[in-house]
């Protein structure tokens, strides 16, 4: 079976995220927001002759053979017993260490693909199960939109998505290690009092407010702060600009403002993107950093096929 596919992976910003103590498997319970804005990677997903071969493209952080990308392959040919080859080009445009789940976005747009062309009509459930075993956050992006997200990252909570704000997106040139940060979270943990979760409705509820008055929180931001203070500058920054709502995403190193006109998003943009070098200081790279108008998603982008 022949086949070329071509499906766009999008971002995610986390607009709450509280974390919780390490479990005995080693994983921490969080309670989170997610929600999926278009700020893309491209994937091209295509057949070929050769059996179990995998060739794995694209500008990564790491060996392609490590990559979420090739993970997502190597699990969904093991569950089906496929030995279809397979050749999988990403053109990135998420920053990796950035906190807006490239990596988890582009193993689950490849799961999509193949589950739409090699062997289709896989259940929403095996597809979940596939998801989950490549990473924590990889089964929201089967479906996106917005979700309320618990246990590891797994337990997804799927919401009515808002469409109704824009985000202005900063990547500050730098980016923040996810197991550095929860390490620093373990550590400060026996100096604070154990964190209540905030239940789906009370979440869902803030979420339907008008975002001035959202009172979200990221466990990490201030620890990422502390290392790097290029994020308070810049959330400082996006308010002043007139965002509604400032924080970071996920772990680092991203920080987001949230806006209710397009327009005004657009101008906080631009003077952002004037004063960007002052504000993250010397440990960014120039080359690396991103300022971007993005607006929420309500589903997951559809598959091109060619």
């Amino acid at each position: 079976m022949e086949f070329s596919v071509r499906v766009r992976a999008p971002a995610k910003i986390n607009l709450h995220l509280e974390v919780f103590g390490k479990r005995s498997d080693g994983f921490h319970d969080l309670s989170s927001l997610f929600q999926a804005v278009d700020l893309y990677d491209d994937i091209s997903v295509r057949s070929l002759k050769e059996q179990d071969t995998i060739e794995i493209s694209g500008d990564f952080d790491c060996p392609p053979e490590k990559t979420t990308v090739c993970k997502a392959v190597e699990l969904f040919r093991r569950a089906t017993g496929t030995r279809q080859g397979v050749s999988v080009q990403v053109i990135k445009r998420i920053p990796a260490g950035a906190g807006l789940g490239g990596g988890s976005s582009d193993a689950a747009s490849v799961l999509m693909a193949l589950n739409a062309t090699i062997v289709p009509g896989l259940s929403p459930e095996i597809l979940a199960k596939i998801a989950s075993d490549i990473g924590s956050d990889v089964p929201f992006f089967l479906g996106g939109g917005a979700a309320i997200v618990g246990g590891r990252g797994e337990l997804l909570t799927p919401i009515v998505p808002r469409t109704d704000f824009v985000a202005v997106l900063v990547f500050p040139g730098f980016g923040v290690g996810t197991a550095w940060a929860y390490g620093q979270l373990d550590k400060k943990a026996g100096q604070s009092s154990p964190a209540i979760a905030l239940t789906h409705e009370t979440i869902d509820a803030n979420y339907r407010r008008a975002p001035s008055f959202w009172d979200f929180l990221n466990s990490f931001q201030a620890i990422v702060d502390e290392c790097h203070p290029a994020i308070g500058r810049i959330c400082g920054e996006l308010r002043k600009s007139g965002a509604a709502f400032a924080a970071m995403s996920g772990s680092g190193s991203s920080v987001f403002g949230i806006f209710m006109t397009m327009r005004a998003a657009r101008e906080a943009a631009s003077s952002l993107s004037d004063r960007i070098a002052d504000l993250t200081g010397t440990g960014a790279d120039p080359a690396r950093i991103l300022v971007a108008v993005c607006c929420p998603l309500a589903s997951p982008p559809d598959l091109a096929y060619h």
